[in-house]
């Protein structure tokens, strides 16, 4: 069986102009040159400026946005703590009966000692005088404390009653803070109950503070 042959390739041709050589003045050449550029410059007014590409809004930032820190709120002020105040009592001296007073059995006792407030805290209502241990002088358990301001004197009195069996008796007391706690000097009344005291004593008079 013969094959098949392709058929022969036949290259193309540019085709050649052989007519007569065209040539363009030199004079001639510049006013062209100016004529297409005017036209150019037309073209382009006419075509007006481009027209702007819109952006993503997603992506877009305010002018007028400023990036700014977050800053967190003041918080309360803390108060400055402040030290309490120290309590304590000074005994100066004995305004009345003085230790070892000989008194007849069942003698009034008006006990009093002058005392100076040593201590910061002023002593307001709820401070009081305090009997201290047991005592077979007839007094009360407690009552209040003379008021005082820091660096103040003041006058502590108790009314007593002298027991009536012969003998030397005390009584003790301290003064007692509004929490309870017992501060400064401990002051007391020291007597010598005696039905005939060889040396009758007289009761001093303390002037009224």
């Amino acid at each position: 069986m013969a094959s098949k042959r392709h058929p022969p390739m036949i290259a193309a041709r540019t085709p050649v102009y052989n007519g007569p050589e065209m040539r363009v003045p030199a004079g001639r050449i510049q006013p062209i040159v100016a004529v297409l550029s005017v036209l150019l410059a037309a073209c382009s007014a006419k075509a007006g400026p481009a027209p702007a590409v819109p952006s993503d809004p997603a992506t877009q930032v305010p002018s007028d946005s400023v990036a700014t820190t977050p800053t967190q709120p003041p918080g309360p002020s803390v108060p400055t703590p402040t030290e309490p105040c120290t309590n304590d009592a000074q005994f100066v001296e004995d305004l009345t009966f003085p230790d070892g007073t000989e008194v007849l059995p069942g003698a009034a006792l008006d006990k009093r000692w002058l005392i100076l407030n040593r201590g910061s805290c002023a002593w307001g209502p709820e401070y009081r005088l305090t009997q201290i241990g047991e005592s077979r002088i007839g007094a009360p358990r407690e009552l209040a404390l003379y008021p005082a301001v820091p660096g103040a004197q003041a006058v502590w009195q108790v009314a007593m009653v002298a027991p009536e069996d012969k003998g030397e008796y005390i009584s003790r007391w301290r003064a007692q803070a509004p929490d309870g706690t017992l501060f400064g000097d401990e002051v007391y009344v020291l007597v010598i109950v005696d039905p005939a005291p060889l040396t009758p004593t007289a009761i001093p008079t303390a002037p009224r503070p």
